[in-house]
């Protein structure tokens, strides 16, 4: 064979060999990069990627779905009203307020139980937390705390003597904390005094000790007789 015959095949086997990189119609297209993964929660509206509190006490104004598993329907949607109450059929109105949601979910289940089903299962999640507080009353604290003033009792936050204290900013060095004293207005227009152990109920979270302070309570701190 010629010497330049057999250039010519020796070079049309190397053209041959290249890796084809074009996009051209009939060739191999290019690799492409690989598509990125999305961070969590991207895409999702950001409402609905808030985290709840599973203890949250439930409150007026909060947005919740009920849904009872036997009846094989889509749960309901229902909003807390401003007495602390869900409306669920076949039960009508339910009071839920102070309550967290597996509370709550019980209290129906057991109500549900008692008249209606032989076996309920119920399920309540909070969609929404109210942004608004709805205002149940006021309480007076005063004496020897870091603080005196008026303090608001939020409707479905109950509001109790060590608590209010606390918001206070707490007993002062002078103040009697085994004898606070808690003043509430009977109907008949008299006063009812309760002494409070501040520092018991404190050291011990003996909560059946701690009043749940009503509408126009009056907490008052003394100071200590005589201090060692």
């Amino acid at each position: 064979m010629p010497s330049f015959l057999f250039r010519s095949i020796k070079v049309a086997a190397v053209l041959l060999t290249v890796p084809v990189t074009g996009g051209a119609q009939g060739l191999a297209p290019r690799a492409q990069p690989l598509p990125q993964l999305m961070p969590p929660g991207a895409g999702y509206p950001q409402e609905r990627m808030s985290v709840v509190d599973p203890d949250k006490k439930l409150s007026a104004g909060d947005q919740v779905t009920v849904e009872i598993v036997e009846d094989r329907e889509v749960g309901l949607a229902r909003v807390v009203t401003a007495t602390g109450e869900l409306d669920v059929p076949p039960l009508g109105r339910v009071r839920v307020s102070g309550k967290t949601a597996a509370e709550a979910a019980g209290s129906i289940k057991q109500l549900l139980e008692r008249d209606y089903y032989y076996t309920a299962t119920v399920r309540l999640s909070i969609d929404q937390v109210s942004k608004v507080q709805v205002e149940a009353g006021r309480v007076q604290v005063s004496g020897q705390v870091r603080m005196q003033g008026q303090q608001l009792i939020v409707a479905g936050e109950p509001l109790t003597v060590t608590a209010a204290i606390l918001k206070a900013g707490g007993i002062g060095e002078w103040g009697n904390q085994k004898s606070v004293k808690l003043m509430r207005s009977r109907k008949d227009g008299t006063t009812e005094t309760i002494e409070v152990n501040f520092k018991k109920i404190t050291e011990t979270g003996d909560v059946k000790a701690d009043p749940v302070l009503q509408d126009g309570d009056r907490i008052f701190v003394p100071k200590v007789g005589i201090r060692f």
